[in-house]
């Protein structure tokens, strides 16, 4: 049986509930304390603590461009006579991004999109001191906003590197509807957790449902001081086409809570010590606390007078 925590605290209500709480019961194989822990939240944190926007805007800059646009401008071409300027960006996200909104590759992109081209690119990436940094402020936002917050005082085991995403305008969505159950080796246990580099509005939202098979899916618009918390193992999310003028950029992850996570008894030791096919790493202990003020819910009038009220920047 999954090994539980010494201690974790427990009550009832909108507070902190954990493994240990007296009616801790199952359903479908989860426990009751983890639904608490996993339903659509959105919360507001200080983002200035961690300067998403400055790490990102250092990832996405490639020194041989004659200009470097801010990075939720960044879809706007600066080659000559508007077009992609001939040298390759350093980051092949990049080249992804603009691919997936339609534009031909030049000949030296092209060539850096090769499989093995990548694939020397991206494991060359692991050691950019500009990199390092990002995954440095993410490994403490989880320590201190994320695993606090999940019920279980052993920590939690989390995805590690993120996923990041750079959505730019587009004519094509860049998620399909999907859930995570759907990919082999996503276990119950997740919970996701989606956060914008600067805001999120209108068609860059994600959208989600409420609940498995809901069919309900409601847009998520979210500002710079606000990540959103949901299930997205057991309920669907994606994306529209961006058609908002603004390349969004987020980065999100998956949690398991350190008493719930079941490693991979897969014959390929590579995937084991993961989540999915995300490699994966442990928190440690953690003094547990409830979420911070935020927007609770993300359904009903209050969240849509959120986006109404809302500018872009």
């Amino acid at each position: 049986a999954p090994r539980r925590p010494m201690s974790a605290p427990v009550s009832s209500g909108d507070v902190v509930r954990g493994p240990e709480a007296a009616n801790s019961n199952e359903t479908n194989g989860v426990p009751d304390w983890l639904r608490h822990h996993r339903n659509e939240r959105v919360t507001e944190y200080v983002s200035a603590k961690y300067d998403w926007s400055g790490l990102m805007a250092d990832l996405l800059h490639t020194p041989e461009w004659p200009s470097n646009r801010p990075i939720h401008e960044i879809h706007v071409p600066v080659g000559e006579n508007n077009t992609l300027p001939p040298e390759p960006p350093r980051w092949t996200k990049l080249m992804h991004a603009f691919r997936h909104a339609g534009w031909k590759m030049p000949a030296l992109w092209a060539t850096a999109m090769r499989p093995g081209e990548e694939k020397r690119s991206f494991n060359a990436l692991q050691f950019c001191p500009r990199y390092q940094a990002f995954i440095e402020q993410y490994k403490a936002f989880v320590l201190n906003e994320i695993a606090p917050t999940c019920g279980d005082a052993s920590g939690v085991v989390f995805q590690c590197p993120p996923t990041i995403r750079v959505a730019m305008p587009s004519r094509a969505a860049t998620i399909k509807k999907h859930s995570d159950s759907e990919y082999d080796r996503h276990q119950p246990g997740e919970i996701n957790f989606w956060v914008p580099v600067g805001k999120v509005f209108g068609n860059n939202c994600l959208r989600i449902e409420s609940a498995p098979n809901a069919n309900d899916f409601a847009k998520v618009p979210l500002t710079a001081n606000q990540y959103l918390r949901f299930d997205g193992y057991s309920c669907a999310h994606h994306t529209v086409p961006n058609d908002t003028g603004y390349t969004r950029i987020s980065f999100d992850f998956r949690v398991v809570p350190q008493s719930l996570y079941v490693e991979s008894q897969s014959v390929n030791k590579k995937n084991r010590g993961k989540i999915g096919d995300y490699r994966a790493e442990k928190t440690g202990p953690t003094r547990l606390r409830e979420m911070d003020a935020g927007v609770k819910g993300i359904r009903g009038s209050k969240y849509d007078e959120l986006e109404k009220s809302s500018t872009i920047y």
